[in-house]
């Protein structure tokens, strides 16, 4: 079996992408049950009130990492549809590779890598002509699918190095959002 002219497994790139896209989701899902819980904590204050420094700044922990929360989730699906476009551009530029090795192979040349050679041995001069008259033509599609890829990866990797500064940002958020203590439960009449 040769090796293809375009390496990546497409499928396997689609489904974590799908798995991230559905790990967002999930984290949206708690987001939202902390926001209402959260909303229930302020609420139960009463307008203008904080209640005990306590609980005021375990709010405002729980609120800061909430926010991380809600943006995490929100770039973790883009990172799953950064990664979807990409499998979707390799699908493309396997089809672009496979057209073009059948045409080096129909032409009767060979692939060396990426570059496109004549093969060694006899061969009358009509067919020696054939051939060397055909290498630009079938170089250009070789070129064609690895261009494609490339340009892929390039996003892929320009979006992935944007997308990890963030997450980290909201890392740095969360471990600088003050750890106050959630206020104990009082147990018997107060």
């Amino acid at each position: 079996m040769t090796e293809s002219l375009v390496r990546g497994d497409h499928v396997s790139c689609s489904r974590v992408g799908g798995a991230m896209r559905r790990e967002s989701s999930r984290l949206r899902q708690q987001a939202l049950s902390l926001a209402e819980a959260l909303s229930e904590i302020s609420s139960s204050a009463g307008p203008g009130a904080h209640g005990p420094p306590e609980v005021f700044e375990a709010t405002a922990s729980v609120a800061m990492t909430l926010r991380a929360m809600q943006a995490t989730a929100d770039d973790l699906d883009e990172a799953g549809a950064a990664l979807q476009r990409y499998a979707t551009d390799l699908a493309e530029g396997h089809e672009l590779g496979r057209r073009a090795e059948r045409r080096v192979a129909a032409a009767g040349l060979l692939l060396e890598g990426t570059r496109v050679t004549e093969p060694w041995g006899l061969a009358s001069a009509r067919e020696a002509e054939r051939r060397r008259a055909q290498v630009p033509d079938v170089q250009s599609r070789i070129d064609l699918a690895t261009a494609h890829v490339g340009r892929a990866r390039g996003r892929l990797q320009r979006e992935m190095t944007r997308l990890t500064d963030r997450f980290s940002a909201h890392s740095r958020n969360v471990q600088s959002a003050r750890r106050a203590p959630l206020p104990g439960r009082r147990s018997g009449p107060t």
